[in-house]
């Protein structure tokens, strides 16, 4: 489960997510295999194939990380390489798989990101929907890491069933922040609705970023008695 990371691709007026592939890591081998149900929903709303990827019904194989996706990680050879490594908690000795996993090998130029499968065990994630919460700009100057947040079912959401909006209460006031980003939101509401304890706090707060959805990282831990 470490080692598996999901191909998200957002489409780009709605931005809406849409799981496409799996990257596996194990053995020495990575694996790349494009997977249903909602590549078909993808393609159907625009979505082609990922570059260096044009065979969506086969499964790709390397001892290396593949080079389209290699090309997302931090050049080495940048000035600033420690400290993009610092910023993401990484280390200098730090695996590729790692690196991927920690910066979704996101960039400015599309609209893709590979994230960490679900597990329950350990969640985090970055929230979604940020641009479209005027409530985070009354709190930048004031939120911090390690910060209590609360998750809220949104059951009558139109656009997501599943939605979970993270609340951010200080002083006596609530914000809302943003949302659980639909490819966690199934399987963390099926849990939530539970009525499971959970513990949520910021992970990382990154508002200086290009990549809105960088603004803030947050871990939930579930807590099963």
């Amino acid at each position: 489960m470490d080692k598996e990371l999901w191909l998200i691709w957002k489409e780009p007026k709605t931005r809406r997510r849409y799981k496409v592939g799996t990257l596996v890591f194990e053995d020495g081998i990575y694996t790349f295999k494009y997977v249903n149900p909602e590549l078909e929903e993808a393609r159907a709303d625009g979505f082609d194939y990922f570059p260096g990827f044009e065979d969506i019904n086969k499964i790709y194989t390397s001892k290396e990380l593949f080079a389209n996706i290699n090309t997302r990680l931090f050049n080495p050879k940048r000035e600033d390489y420690l400290e993009l490594l610092n910023a993401y908690n990484l280390e200098i000795d730090s695996s590729k798989i790692e690196i991927l996993k920690a910066t979704k090998g996101r960039l400015i130029t599309d609209n893709y990101e590979f994230v960490p499968a679900f597990d329950k065990r350990k969640i985090e994630f970055d929230l979604a929907g940020t641009r479209y919460c005027k409530d985070i700009e009354k709190c930048k100057d004031i939120i911090k890491e390690n910060d209590v947040l609360y998750l809220e079912l949104e059951p009558q959401n139109i656009y997501d069933k599943n939605a979970i909006k993270v609340m951010y209460n200080t002083e006596g006031n609530k914000y809302h922040l943003g949302y659980v980003p639909r490819y966690y939101s199934k399987d963390l509401y099926d849990i939530l609705k539970t009525n499971v304890s959970y513990s949520a706090m910021v992970q990382r707060c990154n508002f200086e970023s290009q990549i809105k959805d960088e603004d803030i990282t947050v871990r939930v831990k579930l807590i099963f008695r």
